[in-house]
């Protein structure tokens, strides 16, 4: 698959990091986030409003990504 490049838009002081969508490149949106007990990090799902693809991942997952 295509590596996309992450989307980042200033919000105050914030950065909001809104990711790619994977069908057709639009930017996607923050849709729920769903906490978890135990130290799992919390449940991030995003959706595009373009293609209507949604996407969950582990929040932990992007800052690891947004690290390398």
């Amino acid at each position: 698959m295509l590596a996309l490049p992450e989307l980042k838009r200033p919000v105050g002081d914030h950065t909001i990091v809104r990711p790619p969508c994977p069908n057709c490149g639009r930017s996607m949106h923050l849709t729920r986030t769903t906490p978890r007990k135990g130290g799992l990090p919390d449940l991030r799902t995003y959706s595009c409003g373009e293609c209507g693809v949604w996407s969950t991942e582990a929040a932990s997952e992007r800052a690891e990504r947004g690290a390398a």
